[in-house]
């Protein structure tokens, strides 16, 4: 190797200046290439980040180093070392069984002949083969940094590549929420995993009619470990003087603001108007930009879908409510009996721990339990006193009545509301109707519906009948249980039979 290989000629900035430092791993059985190597590149800088030398003697003991440092950028390997060929054995194991792409490997050998040049670029996945004569201080350098820049450029593709996928997934994610506050947790999931958060803030900003004047911002949901401030809606003028800047910009420019290590992101529909506030100790980088500017696309398209759903649900709701109160109606009891019960089952189906959007659909399907009294003679319904057998019998075909009228559709609430309709008579312990049904072999949401139903109509006036006081109807209950009910939902109403009398008593006829 040439004398000259000692003269540097990189400018050695400040150690403090250095951030980070690229792992350069030396492979090599004659110690004089390490220490050379070492005096080469001791002051060598390639964007703002010096060299970390690993060393190894043979491979073997580089195949200890890349376990142990899997960001190794570079890899100055010679080939003959503990055989003949162990280099190139090194190659093809970096290659096919540690999967690593992207380290730069450059072939240095001191015997040409053991290796041709053209042979091993045709047959071993590297980037670079050079002869050790030939290695000047300048050569190295030059090989180095050409080297480095083809690592960065690879990293950069790959990390762009992960992002995107990491935007497709947030995006089906939180395409997944149908309701505001789950959609919002959702996005401030996703967006820790895209630009890699440590504290985060989302909040809705309620405009008025004098925006320019009046902002107020209501806190949604929240991840990070400061605690807010106020979880009550904050004026813009409550929040730290940055924090107002950089949201009066988003608001008043309706985009995204990027500053050091802050970002908010704006997205509007006509529902709602968000601002995610971002915080985060490095930068944000120009990929940070463009994964942001993708996702806040398709948050948008989400809050539609999710203004659309809740209008529909809305809708379902006032439609199934009407729907039930025309049966009561119909059958001239309690103009509130569905809605209570509607929220008794919910209610209910709560304590038990169901998803939320299992506890909406009961709500929305209870009304109708008793729609297939719309079948059901004048006579028979409104029969003041004890009905006869027959007549009992007659009226016992309104569940199976209201099965067959709401089975079939494709709609889910309508579904389950068929289900409730012909199963909420059926006992716990068989002796119900209309099919004889016996403990869990009863659908949950007739146990529930038959339970807030039975419970409604014992604390109700009737035409025959007196509404039951409180500790009446607690032994009726208990007397019930494992007989005509689930036991455990009779234990749970009466573990919060306050909360059960509290609807009865906001909800009276």
């Amino acid at each position: 190797m040439s004398d000259d290989i000692f003269l540097l000629d990189d400018a050695a900035p400040e150690p403090s200046a250095l951030l980070e430092q690229w792992k350069l791993l030396i492979v090599d059985d004659e110690p004089e290439v390490h220490h050379i190597t070492n005096m080469t590149l001791s002051q060598f800088v390639f964007d703002n980040k010096s060299i970390q030398f690993i060393h190894a003697n043979s491979a073997q003991q580089a195949k200890e180093q890349l376990k142990q440092h899997p960001d190794i950028a570079l890899i100055l390997l010679d080939v003959v070392m503990e055989t003949d060929d162990a280099g190139l054995c090194l190659v093809r194991y970096i290659r096919e069984q540690l999967h690593n792409q992207s380290v730069r490997i450059v072939l240095r050998t001191g015997q040409p002949g053991q290796a041709p040049e053209d042979e091993v670029v045709d047959n071993y996945d590297i980037n670079d083969y050079k002869d050790k004569t030939e290695l000047t201080s300048q050569k190295l350098r030059t090989l180095i940094r050409a080297s480095l820049r083809s690592y960065r450029d690879i990293c950069a593709l790959e990390k762009h590549k992960k992002g995107l996928e990491k935007v497709v997934k947030a995006s089906r994610g939180i395409f997944e929420k149908n309701a505001l506050f789950n959609f919002v947790e959702g996005v401030l999931e996703h967006l820790a995993a895209v630009l890699n958060l440590e504290d985060s803030c989302i909040y809705q900003v309620e405009q008025y009619a004098y925006r320019i004047h009046e902002t107020q911002l209501q806190l949604l949901a929240y991840q990070g470990d400061k605690q807010p401030a106020k979880p009550t809606p904050q004026q813009l003028s409550d929040f730290p003087a940055h924090q107002q800047q950089l949201f009066s910009e988003a608001i008043n420019n309706k985009q995204h603001v990027f500053a050091d290590n802050a970002l908010v992101i704006y997205c509007e529909n006509s529902a709602y108007n968000l601002l995610f506030y971002i915080t985060r100790t490095a930068p944000f980088s120009q990929a940070d930009h463009h994964f942001t500017k993708l996702l806040s696309e398709n948050i948008v398209v989400a809050l539609e879908n999710i203004r659309l759903n809740e209008l529909i649900l809305t809708n379902q709701k006032e439609v199934l409510y009407r729907l039930g109160e025309i049966v009561e109606t119909r059958s001239k009891e309690s103009g509130m009996h569905v809605r209570r019960v509607a929220l008794f089952t919910a209610l209910l189906a709560e304590q038990l721990g169901l998803p939320e959007l299992i506890i909406e659909q009961l709500k929305l399907a209870a009304p109708l339990h008793d729609v297939g009294k719309v079948a059901i003679p004048d006579a028979i319904l409104h029969k003041p006193g004890k009905l006869e057998p027959d007549e009992w019998e007659i009226m016992q075909t309104h569940a199976a009545i209201g099965e067959k009228m709401l089975e079939g559709s494709n709609i889910e609430v309508l579904q389950l509301a068929a289900e409730i309709a012909g199963s909420h008579h059926e006992k716990w312990d068989g002796s119900g109707y209309p099919k004889g049904l016996k403990g869990e072999q009863i659908p949950l949401s007739g146990r529930l519906t038959a339970i807030a139903d039975v419970f409604d109509a014992l604390a109700s006036k009737r035409c025959y009948k007196d509404a039951w006081p409180e500790p009446q109807i607690i032994d009726y209950l208990k007397q019930q249980r494992a007989q005509q009910f689930d036991p455990q939902l009779v234990d749970l109403l009466l573990d919060n039979f306050a909360d059960f009398m509290a609807i009865r008593e906001k909800y009276q006829d």
